[in-house]
């Protein structure tokens, strides 16, 4: 009875440390799997892309970046990254400006959307799924280093400056393609109110069109002032 009973204690002692051994394993396992996620997230959700901008704001040491925070978002009315605009100050790269943003592609233009001679900062917002983008516009101030954020400029498709009139135009593929117009006033987009279409078969009632918009925006204006 005795042999028995230190026969039957034995192997039970064994059995509870190897399930205790299998346990452990499997713990460690898991935790490991965790933490490689976590890192691989954290590495993404906080991806940086940078722009010196000395090729284009000469001798003023502007730097420009988009750093994403929440790369899983697809609702463009809810931000996923930050956009800082920097200036090079005693050695180092100091933040003049901020702004969070929805962007879907880091990537930034530059042209000037006001006739001041100075490219403006273009940022990518959206792309819907004709692939027509959209943009959140940053007038540049290089006198005060400063930037202005244009309100609801990130609604016009495909935006387009016609200096020659301060005006902004668009080209926009969707079941009809279509052109409309807007003016910058103050900080904000406003809409003018006229759609013009293209049918592609006839380029040149479309050019006519434009023309006849654009003559219309320019009169209504001059007859208010």
């Amino acid at each position: 009875m005795t042999k028995l009973t230190f026969f039957t204690c034995t192997i039970l002692a064994l059995t509870m440390s190897c399930n205790s051994r299998q346990r452990k394993g499997n713990q460690s396992k898991t935790n490991n799997i965790v933490e490689t996620k976590r890192d691989s997230i954290t590495e993404t959700r906080f991806e940086t892309t940078e722009f010196i901008c000395d090729t284009i704001y000469p001798n003023k040491g502007y730097k420009v970046s988009l750093t994403t925070f929440d790369p899983l978002n697809e609702d463009e009315t809810i931000p996923n990254t930050l956009f800082t605009f920097s200036r090079l100050t005693n050695g180092k790269y100091l933040p003049c400006f901020s702004d969070s943003i929805f962007n879907r592609v880091q990537e930034i233009r530059f042209d000037d959307f006001n006739n001041d001679k100075v490219k403006d900062i273009l940022v990518q917002n959206y792309s819907d799924v004709r692939s027509n983008w959209t943009y959140h516009l940053y007038i540049v101030d290089t006198v005060q280093n400063t930037l202005k954020k244009i309100k609801g400029f990130e609604k016009i498709k495909n935006p387009n400056y016609l200096s020659q009139y301060n005006l902004i135009d668009n080209y926009v593929i969707s079941g009809q393609i279509w052109t409309s117009f807007y003016r910058i006033t103050d900080d904000t987009i406003k809409d003018l109110d006229i759609v013009i279409y293209d049918n592609l078969t006839d380029k040149a009632s479309y050019i006519r069109e434009h023309k006849k918009a654009i003559k219309s925006i320019l009169r209504k204006e001059k007859s208010r002032r």
